[in-house]
């Protein structure tokens, strides 16, 4: 941790906003999700905005990996927090 902060110093600065980082993000994720599978869309097959194109379907594995990663950051930022408040 501490070559990381001698790289990168301002990480520092993140870590100080970090629940509006994660709440910035989860909202994104939820604007992302609404655009992605919810809209209602009035493509034809072939066009790129059509449900099964292949930009859409990269889109949608994009999404997942995305959500994924911002549970496994929550999860390891505030699961250890918890852990270590846990132990006698």
């Amino acid at each position: 941790m501490a070559a990381l902060i001698e790289t990168a110093p301002w990480i520092v600065i993140l870590e100080r906003h970090r629940p509006v980082l994660f709440g910035v993000s989860a909202v994104l994720l939820a604007l992302n999700y609404w655009m992605v599978f919810a809209r209602s869309r009035q493509c034809a097959p072939g066009e790129v905005c059509h449900i099964d194109s292949p930009f859409m379907r990269l889109n949608r594995r994009l999404y997942w990996l995305s959500l994924a990663l911002l549970v496994t950051a929550l999860v390891v930022t505030y699961g250890t927090v918890l852990v270590i408040k846990w132990m006698p």
